[in-house]
């Protein structure tokens, strides 16, 4: 599995109010929304010329998941009234060696619960003599 996460800022020079703003990214959002992402303002929300997008995808295979992301931001710098100014992207993959075994978490639990397991040598003492209300 590969996930791949973009955050980019476009200029918006022809915008004077927020709310001129909300309409281009309305925009924005609505052809992104068309390619199946879902994309988030992340930062200047209180500009008017600016906006800091970002979105995530997965997909099974990292080329699939690179085409997602140049595609989706090659519709956003694309558009009427916004121009792409810095995108980075990122991708990440994820394999089963990231899993831990179902009776690993088990015991982990089981020895919680009997107030076992673990090394509390971390944890200082005066918190390990405090008795719980």
């Amino acid at each position: 599995m590969h996930v791949g996460i973009c955050r980019f800022t476009l200029l918006i020079s022809q915008s004077h109010s927020l709310k001129e703003k909300r309409r281009v990214l309305r925009r924005v959002r609505d052809k992104a929304k068309a390619l199946g992402v879902t994309i988030a303002e992340v930062g200047a929300q209180d500009t008017w010329q600016r906006a800091e997008l970002a979105f995530a995808v997965v997909a099974g295979e990292r080329d699939r998941v690179d085409t997602l992301v140049a595609g989706v931001v090659r519709h956003c710098a694309g558009l009427d009234g916004a121009q792409l100014v810095t995108a980075r992207r990122e991708v990440l993959a994820f394999g089963d060696d990231w899993y831990a075994s179902a009776a690993d978490i088990t015991a982990a639990w089981d020895d919680k619960a009997a107030g076992e397991g673990g090394d509390l040598s971390w944890v200082p003492s005066a918190w390990l003599s405090e008795e719980e209300p």
